[in-house]
């Protein structure tokens, strides 16, 4: 099994290495040759302020995986959220989080071809807050002031429905239907975190997920895309995207992960 972690920090490296993850650098701090990067033969790797850890699955896609294969599971964590064994609680301080951390592929899985970060579900987002991250969206759909909210409302409020209705339209009719129907619920499996059983099933999600994104991107170009909300539109988008996916077309198994952040821990 192998397991990428991916950080925006040149520090951890033998943790990650403790924790029997591959450590992978991205951004723009200097990263020492012992680390995994974005920044293969053909890389988008200048484009990570927008597409997040997008820029190192492109890596894979286009240079290691193409010559590559590799017949176990392979997955994705970072620095501050970790997969741990299903029996564990969650830990507190370094010790506990090597304990906890998971090292091998549970036999539970077996049964399954993709493990995904159990969901988050979605309730009544408080008025204030509705009002204050996007009062037009409020206003183009005023009954989520008294209803649960969608992942579609989320995002809509959260990111600009802009984008999200433009990013539906370049997909193929089918699943414009069924990925809308999807973000009508109230749950996703989140954080663009996923274990896959072989290579093979990660470059079928890749050949789907990239050319979707730069179609949105040649749209977003133009558009301008500052804050936290907007700045990473390509890996929001994917967010949402990645778990219908993997759920319509393999068996999946949702899992637990653990909130750690190594960037604060003082060694």
């Amino acid at each position: 099994m192998k397991i990428f972690c991916l950080s925006i920090y040149n520090e951890n490296y033998k943790l990650f290495k403790e924790l029997n993850l591959i450590p992978v650098g991205l951004g723009n701090q200097n990263f020492g040759d012992e680390w995994l990067n974005d920044k293969g033969t053909f890389n988008i790797s200048k484009k990570n302020i927008n597409f997040g850890e997008y820029t190192f699955h492109y890596n894979l896609w286009k240079n290691k995986f193409n010559n590559e294969k590799y017949d176990d599971w392979i997955g994705f964590c970072s620095y501050r959220r970790f997969w741990i064994k299903n029996d564990t609680l969650k830990p507190k301080n370094i010790l506990e989080l090597k304990k906890s951390i998971i090292q091998k592929p549970d036999d539970s899985w077996n049964d399954n071809e993709v493990i995904l970060v159990e969901p988050l579900i979605f309730n009544k987002i408080k008025n204030i807050k509705l009002v204050k991250r996007s009062f037009f969206e409020v206003l183009k759909k005023p009954s989520v002031l008294y209803k649960k909210t969608s992942i579609k409302d989320q995002f809509n409020i959260f990111h600009g429905s802009y984008f999200l209705k433009n990013a539906i339209s370049f997909l193929n009719k089918s699943d414009q239907l069924e990925f809308s129907k999807f973000l009508d619920g109230y749950e996703y499996n989140p954080y663009n975190m996923f274990i896959c059983k072989n290579s093979d099933i990660l470059i079928k999600f890749y050949d789907e997920i990239f050319p979707w994104l730069f179609k949105c991107e040649d749209l977003f170009k133009n558009k301008n895309l500052i804050g936290y909300d907007k700045i990473r539109i390509y890996g929001f988008l994917a967010e949402r995207y990645m778990p219908y996916w993997f759920r319509k077309n393999f068996k999946t198994l949702n899992w637990p992960i653990s909130f750690f952040d190594t960037h604060k821990i003082n060694f």
